[in-house]
């Protein structure tokens, strides 16, 4: 079989694909989108926060302090709430409505989500999603005003609006929340609003709906995220805002449902990005780091085992000085993929740094995982590289370490065992398993 270019191509356009839809989402998404180092130092600053505080990229993107973008004492509240529990989890903020200082020294209030930016554990900044809500606020001051002037807001409104009655059903819905929800105007009229939700929801739903529609710490109007089910049936992230009002001597409460599918989609690709490795699309050394500590808990609780394998391609320095490195990175992008055909989806595959790689293998005792391990070494011995065209193919071995963790082991301790047996079937005449087990178990001569 002669490999050809196509997977190589293929993956660099998916590559830059990702990368053109990630800067496409930041450039056009509606939220401000700041981000900036520990030392306040901002480093990224899009469209919609040049039209929300004033200031251009240019007078942002380090010359100008976090602190500056906030009244006196605003940045420090942000930390403080940042590690507070009453705005989302630890080193994330969500729904926080504050004010920021705009260029022109005017003060306005937005609604901000952040989150604290991590690497190897060690905090290197923050990134936070500004929205501006001048607009939302006048809406809900004029809303009082006149029932038809509602209408006219009503049906305007880029966000859903639904209103639910007493009874628990729809009143009425925005042509916004029609297009949301996938339903026409009829349809929503009179149905169980809770159907709107997902099942999972109906359980605590009204005490979820209390907490919704109260206020937070300085009559702040508390916002939550959840999903809403389309007609269709899928789940679509929204941030909801409820409100009551009595009108005509019912109790009439109204939701307000923000679409934030483009939000979360690039939180969700920002995550990925920091725990995948680009070239061989497996998950990264912290990730491993992360997922075999939260093994090793589950082990400890439950008594199962769980081994992981260290493995390393064999004269991989040599391959890579004789046919450069993009025939060498052919080599790791192929055992990544090997990596993801030949373990069972409960495994996890990692790239540990250079030529090394990890698979973490929950559930699984030391001699049960030599099996797959040894399935992966025979495949991937037998693939034919051909770094020149027209000449002989070439195989690339691996050594393969396994250890299965242990009460009293720390993560670094189960990769050093790993590690140890890897080099053993190095020294043994590499294109070999061996197990720290088996390694230790023998008599010492």
């Amino acid at each position: 079989m002669n490999p050809s270019s196509g997977p190589t191509n293929s993956f660099l356009a998916s590559t830059e694909r990702r990368s053109a839809f990630l800067e496409n989402v930041i450039a056009t998404c509606p939220e401000g989108i700041i981000a900036n180092d520990t030392r306040g130092n901002i480093f990224l600053y899009n469209g919609s926060a040049e039209r929300i505080f004033g200031y251009t990229a240019e007078e942002a993107i380090g010359r100008l302090h976090a602190s500056r973008l906030y009244p006196p004492g605003g940045a420090k509240e942000v930390r403080d709430y940042i590690y507070s529990p009453q705005y989302g989890p630890h080193g994330h903020l969500v729904d926080f409505e504050t004010e920021i200082l705009r260029k022109n020294g005017k003060k306005a209030p937005i609604r901000l989500c952040c989150s604290v930016l991590r690497e190897n554990g060690k905090e290197i900044g923050y990134i936070g999603f500004f929205t501006d809500i001048s607009a939302r606020i006048a809406l809900q001051a004029k809303f009082v005003e006149s029932e038809e002037r509602f209408r006219g807001i009503f049906e305007s409104a880029r966000d859903a609006i639904v209103s639910v009655g007493e009874d628990g059903t729809v009143v009425m819905a925005n042509r916004a929340a029609q297009e949301l929800l996938g339903y026409g105007e009829e349809s929503l009229s009179g149905m169980e609003a809770i159907r709107l939700f997902p099942s999972r929801f109906v359980a605590y739903w009204k005490e979820l709906s209390v907490y919704a529609s109260g206020l937070g710490p300085g009559n702040e109007r508390r916002n939550i995220e959840i999903p809403v089910l389309s007609r269709s049936g899928a789940e679509i992230p929204v941030q909801l805002t409820l409100a009551e009002k009595i009108v005509r001597g019912q109790r009439i409460q109204t939701a307000i449902l923000r679409n934030i599918s483009e939000r979360k989609a690039l939180e969700e690709e920002l995550r990925l990005q920091s725990i995948t490795d680009t070239l061989t699309e497996l998950y990264n050394r912290r990730h491993f780091h992360s997922l075999a500590q939260n093994e090793a808990e589950r082990s400890l609780r439950n008594r199962a085992p769980f081994s992981v394998l260290l493995m390393d391609v064999d004269r991989f320095k040599q391959y890579n000085d004789a046919f450069g490195h993009d025939e060498g990175d052919k080599v790791l992008r192929t055992l990544g993929a090997e990596i993801r055909k030949n373990f069972r989806t409960m495994d996890t595959g990692f790239r540990h740094g250079g030529e090394e790689f990890l698979v973490l293998l929950p559930e699984t005792p030391a001699e049960s995982a030599i099996i797959p391990a040894e399935r992966l070494r025979k495949r991937f011995s037998e693939i034919p590289f051909l770094p020149h065209s027209g000449e002989k193919p070439r195989n690339v071995t691996l050594s393969i370490g396994v250890a299965e963790f242990r009460p009293g082991l720390s993560i670094d301790d189960l990769v050093r065992s790993a590690d140890r047996a890897m080099y053993a079937a190095k020294n043994a005449g590499r294109n070999r398993t061996v197990s720290y087990e088996h390694l230790v178990a023998q008599p010492v001569e």
